[in-house]
């Protein structure tokens, strides 16, 4: 389990060592497709008797897979432009890919956007392709479900505002042009307020053209959609602002001196290096910062013990991701990235091999609240 932070689900696996996880809340997609589906294909084919709900069960696999494989092609993306990639989740809202955006750019951005819908494009291509040399009968209606399954969601993704893919094409297109990520988040954020109208009204428009009124099911369905939609752009809105506001405080405000230490260090020499009040990172063989000295444990140690005791024995590894590499000239973009990505209250900064020190999120609240 990563420290500070809870397991998001269920680790199916990993993509080039990125770990996978499906969470809890997916077993409700999946419960409401074999709802759907399990009584209209029993009604298709009686002879099939409690096997039809077995239908609905493989289109939530299916969805399942459409989902994992675009979330793959961001975290494959992110990681070619050399952008950590922390975990790839599946559950109630999709998928989402967690890496570190502090160091992208307008292109790398962009790309890393676009490679998921289209990966649902190709896997759309590919079922077409199979569906005429596909048996026919429920493999054959499996494969043209997967095909439609995979076109829709590249289609909907593809849609010009957060928090879809579509969206993150229109921040990156603004934030080129302009040179402000905030002013591309802001301004995609209420293209995604203006797509999610639009999808709404979609929803409930839809029976009226097919000569029905919209029953309870599409109005819950268009209320399930729309919140999630607006809630991502709203929050989009409120990050570009927050980020305009984070862009004004320089790193060297916040950034504190700490006491780096060896992962094979004895508690003894580095307390006599320890002054009051500072906290200690620990480093591992190669030079990373990889943990942190815990005052408590340290606590729970005679001073007759110091000097048999590891710096490892009291010391709390920090999940990854939690140290950053930035310029102390810059602004404070890459560490508060850095700590909403990993949960991380206290994020160690480095810049070309020497370590700098760390930064607390009380120091970066108080900062912003001077602003």
């Amino acid at each position: 389990m990563e420290p500070s932070q809870r397991r998001p689900g269920l680790r199916v696996g990993s993509v080039a060592g990125v770990p996978v996880f499906i969470g809890g809340s997916w077993v409700v997609i999946a419960l409401v497709l074999i709802a759907l589906i399990g009584p209209s294909t029993a009604a298709q084919r009686p002879d099939l008797g409690v096997l039809a709900y077995g239908v609905g069960a493989f289109y939530a696999v299916m969805l399942l897979a459409a989902i994992l494989v675009h979330e793959a092609a961001h975290a494959l993306a992110a990681r070619a432009f050399g952008l950590p990639v922390l975990r790839i989740v599946a559950d109630l809202w999709g998928g989402h890919t967690a890496f570190e955006a502090g160091r992208s750019t307008p292109r790398s951005s962009a790309v890393i956007a676009a490679v998921g819908p289209l990966s649902n494009a190709a896997l759309a291509l590919l079922a077409w392709v199979a569906l005429p040399v596909t048996p026919g009968g429920i493999p054959n209606a499996l494969v043209e479900g997967f095909a439609v399954l995979n076109a829709a969601l590249a289609a909907f993704n593809l849609l010009p505002g957060l928090p879809l893919d579509g969206g993150q094409l229109v921040e990156s297109a603004v934030w080129g042009a302009t040179g402000s990520r905030p002013r591309g988040m802001v301004v995609a954020g209420w293209c995604g307020r203006a797509v999610t109208a639009v999808v709404f009204a979609w929803f409930l428009g839809r029976p009226l053209l097919n000569g029905r009124s919209p029953d309870v099911f599409d109005l819950l369905w268009a209320l399930f959609i729309a919140s999630f939609m607006w809630a991502g752009a709203s929050a989009a809105i409120r990050g570009g602002q927050a980020l305009a506001a984070v862009n004004q405080v320089p790193l060297a405000q916040v950034l504190r001196p700490a006491l780096p230490a060896g992962a094979d260090e004895r508690l003894d020499a580095v307390l006599a290096r320890w002054t009051p009040g500072q906290a200690v990172v620990v480093f591992d063989g190669q030079g990373q910062p990889v943990a942190l000295v815990d005052p408590e444990a340290v606590g729970h140690v005679p001073p007759a013990r110091y000097a048999e005791t590891g710096v490892g024995a009291v010391s709390s590894p920090q999940p990854r991701g939690w140290s950053v590499e930035s310029d102390p000239g810059a602004d404070i973009v890459p560490v508060v990235t850095a700590m909403q990505t990993v949960g991380a209250p206290l994020v160690a900064v480095t810049h070309q091999g020497r370590f700098l020190g760390v930064v607390s999120a009380a120091d970066v609240n108080r900062a912003l609240e001077r602003l």
